[in-house]
């Protein structure tokens, strides 16, 4: 998206319309219909598969239609994801101008998971959190407008 559309989608905004929020778990592009495909796909969790690109066009469509996308289970970049940030790729691919990440966990080369955000508008700032628990890998993103 070019700032002159995304300066309008803004003014459009701004004169009381609404904000359309969605959190989304992308399972890192993987499709899950059922219970048993986190065994019988499980290796598509570790392993670069093409049809993750095909899963991530379909995601970008939909979310495509929201101001303000909170992303889980994303991968920054690593050998499962072809050495794509997942994203990076939704927001171009969905036409969002602005959009951060954290990664949680990395798995050496073959996983670096993380959590991001897309959004329409520029946030003024993004704090990165690290959450407690039993294992290490979880975390929050803060993102603050105006």
């Amino acid at each position: 998206m070019n700032p002159a559309t995304a300066s309008a989608r803004q003014d459009e905004h701004a004169q009381g319309q609404h904000l359309k929020l969605l959190s989304y778990n992308i399972q890192a592009g993987i499709t899950t219909r059922r219970y048993r495909q986190y065994f019988t796909q499980g290796w598509k969790h570790v392993l670069h598969h093409p049809q993750r690109f095909v899963n991530l066009d379909r995601i970008a469509q939909l979310v495509s239609h929201y101001d303000l996308v909170g992303i889980q289970e994303a991968d920054a970049g690593s050998a499962r994801s072809g050495h794509v940030n997942l994203t990076q790729y939704l927001a171009n691919a969905a036409g969002f101008p602005y959009w951060d990440d954290q990664t949680n966990r990395r798995i050496g080369r073959f996983a670096q998971h993380s959590i991001g955000v897309l959004s329409r508008y520029k946030p003024s700032g993004i704090t990165e959190h690290r959450l407690p628990g039993r294992i290490p890998g979880r975390g929050a993103l803060a993102v603050r407008f105006g």
